[in-house]
């Protein structure tokens, strides 16, 4: 079975599909991004598609954080 991939520009631009973390270094040198911050949940930051596009970004040389000390839905008091 193949996985579908698209690309969704409204309201913002989403990219989806297997291999897309392959473009995401050329997304942040679009975006002048020099230093990007990924943020999560603290359960995605432990899957194995996080630590994939980390590595991606290192790389090509950019070194990229890590924030996943949120709640999953946060609540009000969160913010």
């Amino acid at each position: 079975m193949t996985l579908p991939d698209a690309n969704w520009n409204y309201p913002t631009a989403i990219r989806f599909g297997a291999g897309r973390i392959a473009e995401l270094a050329a997304v942040c040198h679009e975006f002048g991004l020099t230093r990007p911050l990924l943020v999560t949940d603290p359960g995605l930051a432990a899957m194995a598609m996080v630590e994939d596009a980390l590595a991606a970004n290192q790389r090509a040389g950019l070194p990229t954080g890590l924030f996943c000390d949120i709640r999953p839905n946060p609540v009000g008091a969160n913010v």
